[in-house]
């Protein structure tokens, strides 16, 4: 599976996903927004070396995924700092920053911060590891933000609008419309032979069984009865 990124289909399927997370995450905030700190320390975290790497390549070298390293070598650790090393440029770069900084806001907020980490790291090791398996070197940290962002499209699929501020039947109505075109994009992605794709609807997977497990489905229905 091609894990850069960097087709027409791709490039165009991220945009309209960001797009749709946007407009349901602002149908989706709680009352309550604390400072979203996970945001604030992945970006920085992945930031600095992903701005660096112009400068100093050999931080890619040294962080990116490897799938002969990996395995020959045994550097597994580079199943999690993959997510750190930017393989697009510094253009991608830069907009994979700002992709960190709004899906972990959004994400800190609806889900509280340690489920938010959680549903970032979990796709990006699990993509990452397959793409080893593939023999696909790289790295970024787009799987981790699909991944987040589908987990939020998951809750909104199974709870419509109804964590919002001011929930009403056209919110849920437009949050549900919003996830269901954000994973037909994902559908289309795998159909396109698109790693991110897997990564997207894994997230949609892991934040469907997070809202279960949670009981923010349940909560939801109590509050909106």
């Amino acid at each position: 599976m091609d894990t850069s990124g960097e087709s027409l289909v791709s490039i165009v399927g991220h945009l309209v996903v960001i797009a749709m997370f946007v407009n349901v995450g602002i149908r989706m905030l709680p009352l309550a927004r604390p400072m979203p700190w996970p945001a604030v320390v992945f970006v920085v975290v992945i930031g600095v070396p992903s701005l660096l790497q112009p400068v100093f390549p050999a931080i890619t070298d040294a962080l990116a995924r490897d799938p002969h390293a990996t395995i020959a070598d045994g550097q597994w650790w580079r199943i999690l700092t993959a997510l750190v090393a930017q393989d697009g440029g510094e253009v991608a770069a830069v907009f994979n920053l700002l992709v960190v900084a709004v899906a972990l806001t959004f994400g800190t907020w609806i889900w509280g911060p340690w489920i938010a980490i959680a549903l970032y790291l979990a796709p990006s090791i699990v993509l990452n590891l397959l793409a080893v398996a593939w023999s696909r070197p790289g790295g970024g940290s787009s799987f981790a933000n699909d991944g987040l962002m589908f987990s939020v499209f998951a809750l909104a699929l199974l709870i419509g609008a109804r964590d919002a501020a001011r929930p009403s039947p056209r919110s849920t109505v437009l949050v549900r419309v919003y996830a269901g075109v954000s994973v037909v994009v994902a559908i289309v992605l795998v159909a396109s032979w698109d790693a991110h794709g897997v990564a997207m609807l894994l997230g949609l997977v892991l934040g469907g069984g997070t809202a279960l497990a949670a009981g923010r489905i349940s909560a939801a229905w109590t509050a909106a009865g």
